[in-house]
């Protein structure tokens, strides 16, 4: 058994335009001026710490407002899948998967928005874990995540896969001395400084890569 583990955003599937349609309808709850959706779906795909800071900065301190993250949260959970779009072929990569290998996600999105979306887009029973930024203390490039779910599963996989789009992915494989899959067709088009081992171009690539 191989364990793979998936990031979300831009990797899975691309939910910039539902992320960045959310910020601007909470802007306005705040009567605040919308701002262009190009701008903000360059900021969406960096966490939500990042989020709330560059597209709320009239919100933002030192703290993140609690009432800021709850009217986003319902908002986004409420149109999560308006626009959202599995990557082309990625549904069938992960059908495929699954029917060996223990697959979890890996994501900085919030846990419960990550099941939701997965859940939403016929999906989620193919990941036995999704691991979403506020799940543990650490997260992503961190490994202690993916190592303690490891330890809870009781699974002693004989190879690791970590694939996503950014180097913050690239960086989690390391760490975990796991191998690197990093996917060209995502958020991120620049190719990461830390080389990863595999570049997939399309998701069919990661079927050759793993199988």
């Amino acid at each position: 058994m191989k364990l793979i583990i998936f990031d979300l955003d831009g990797t899975i599937e691309d939910s910039r335009l539902d992320m960045s349609l959310s910020v601007n309808r909470v802007r306005k709850l705040y009567q605040l001026p919308e701002l262009p959706i190009d701008a903000i779906q360059s900021l969406v795909n960096k966490g939500m710490d990042f989020l709330y800071r560059n597209c709320f900065p009239e919100l933002v301190q030192q703290e993140i407002p609690k009432d800021l993250i709850f009217k986003y949260e319902m908002d986004y959970g409420q149109h999560i899948v308006d626009h959202t779009k599995i990557y082309d072929g990625m549904d069938d990569v992960i059908k495929s998967l699954s029917k060996h290998h223990s697959l979890f996600v890996y994501t900085n999105k919030p846990e419960k928005l990550s099941i939701l979306l997965l859940d939403k887009l016929g999906l989620l029973s193919y990941f036995s874990r999704v691991i979403g930024g506020d799940s543990f203390k650490e997260s992503k490039p961190s490994p202690e995540p993916i190592r303690q779910v490891i330890k809870e599963l009781e699974i002693n996989p004989e190879e690791i896969y970590v694939l996503g789009d950014t180097e913050a992915d690239i960086m989690t494989a390391k760490n975990l001395n796991a191998y690197a899959i990093w996917c060209k067709w995502g958020y991120s088009k620049n190719t990461p400084s830390i080389t990863p081992d595999y570049i997939a171009i399309q998701p069919v690539d990661l079927l050759k890569i793993i199988l």
